[in-house]
């Protein structure tokens, strides 16, 4: 019945309002009437379901769905009732946030749940797949009163640059909505570096199931879920002195140890092109306490960073030679693969010029009405030709040459793994080792190499892989 009343919306042409729901009801006809949901980013069917007074078998039922767990964002659901979602349920959802070092296991324990009770009410076919970060639907509450969240304890928290609602929510184990009401915040996209915000007091806003193997004390990711062609960084903590070793991607991990090797950072680079998944980072901790396995399950998000149509002049063509492109990634992926100890970096870099960004991060290019296959592995900035170039961040220059493809460039070793390249500059005033400051000079704005026009190609690499420099601005590593 449900299906005959689909093919009848989708033949009658139907138009989906840009809301997340809109109703359809036909008086001359015994169908029940429906309501039409858009999933919405965060949801999943059970919330959904509850939303509407059912149950997830009989939406999953209505649309087809055999696997809970496959909606997407964007996706439409037939909703077999009239009207619009419940304006104010009785109930509400009670949220569990996976951290590092939970299980679906200890999760179940500690809400007195089956692993099967919580597993069907997740849409979760594979309870080793649950990541960090994940919202698991424990059950339903009656509303929170509206003297809540005054009593709840607090501390006063500082926002850092790049910071948002959310990484602060999830930082000190609390939701978004709490810290909104504590501090009388409308909008929470709408705060500032430098503004004081009351927080929940302590880390532990959440019951925490979390059952690390000794030595190891805490697991933090940053940011909860890794995104194509970006940065990810991973940091450990152990009781004693520990060698920690481990793969991510089918790439082996390069391990920061610090403070008697008790703190140990993993800064990862993501390829982009990575396909949308959940993957588990395998760490092996070795100590004078034995030999212990920590996984780690990471979603890995998409990112959809476009196509673009670059028209080079004819006396630049050869460029686009396949060996010279693979020649010039090689020496790159050389450089950039070494590993020097001493970090050089502490908080967010610079920008490199004083200019529009105009072309970004992570494009696919075709040129010439070519097929589209070259990634843009770095951002541009439209700045004027004999513009300064400036270091995004203290390092040493490790390479201070003249590409084919990237022109006159200089390469800073800011430690750990990470380095930026400045390209196409007309001059370079740096050479090989010479140590600079944020800020310095390292030369000026040109159109060398392979360039349609001045400008400056700005790139950063970790560990050998080439990722969106723009985040290092916004982000504080490690």
């Amino acid at each position: 019945m449900y299906k005959l009343l689909l093919m009848l919306i989708v033949l009658a042409g139907m138009m989906i309002m840009p809301a997340s729901s809109v109703s359809s009801q036909d008086d001359t006809t015994d169908e029940p009437p429906v309501t039409i949901h858009v999933v919405q980013r965060g949801e999943n069917l059970f919330r959904i379901a509850l939303n509407y007074g059912l149950t997830t078998a009989e939406v999953a039922q209505v649309n087809g769905i055999t696997d809970p767990a496959s909606i997407i964002v964007g996706q439409r659901l037939i909703i077999p009732i009239g009207g619009v979602p419940q304006a104010q349920p009785s109930t509400v959802p009670i949220e569990h946030q996976v951290r590092a070092g939970e299980n679906l296991a200890s999760i179940a324990s500690l809400y007195d749940l089956t692993v099967d009770e919580l597993a069907q009410r997740n849409g979760v076919t594979n309870p080793n797949t649950i990541y960090v970060g994940q919202v698991l639907i424990i059950g339903e509450t009656t509303p929170a009163s509206a003297d809540t969240a005054e009593a709840v304890a607090t501390t006063m928290h500082s926002v850092q640059r790049g910071e948002t609602l959310f990484t602060i929510a999830t930082r000190y184990g609390t939701t978004v909505d709490i810290i909104q009401s504590l501090n009388g915040i409308s909008n929470a996209a709408v705060i500032f570096a430098g503004q004081e915000l009351l927080v929940p007091a302590g880390s532990d806003g959440q019951p925490s199931a979390v059952n690390f193997p000794a030595p190891v004390t805490a697991v933090d990711v940053l940011p909860l879920a890794f995104t194509e062609g970006q940065t990810g960084r991973v940091r450990i903590l152990t009781s004693e002195s520990a060698t920690l070793i481990g793969t991510f991607l089918n790439t082996a991990l390069t391990v920061n140890a610090e403070e008697n090797s008790t703190r140990h950072t993993i800064l990862i680079g993501v390829p982009v092109g990575t396909a949308p998944d959940i993957y588990t980072m395998l760490l092996t901790v070795s100590s004078a306490s034995g030999v212990v396995e920590l996984p780690v399950n990471i979603r890995v998000n998409g990112a959809g960073y476009g196509t673009q149509f670059i028209t080079l002049p004819e006396d630049r063509l050869p460029l686009l030679t396949p060996a010279v492109e693979d020649n010039e990634l090689s020496i790159l992926q050389g450089v950039t693969g070494r590993y020097t100890p001493e970090r050089q970096f502490n908080g967010p870099f610079g920008l490199p010029a004083a200019a529009a960004m105009n072309s970004a991060f992570g494009a696919t290019r075709s040129y010439n009405g070519g097929i589209a296959q070259s990634i843009h592995t770095g951002a541009d900035f439209a700045a004027a030709p004999g513009a300064a170039v400036f270091a995004a961040a203290p390092g040493r220059v490790a390479l201070a040459d003249t590409f084919n493809i990237r022109g006159i460039s200089v390469i800073i070793d800011h430690g750990w793994g990470v380095y930026t390249n400045y390209s196409h500059m007309a001059e370079r005033y740096v050479e090989l080792g010479q140590v600079v400051n944020a800020g310095d000079v390292i030369g000026v704005v040109g159109s060398t190499g392979r360039s349609t026009g001045a400008h400056l190609h700005w790139e950063l690499w970790v560990n050998g892989i080439p990722v969106d420099p723009l985040q290092w601005t916004r982000v504080s590593f490690p």
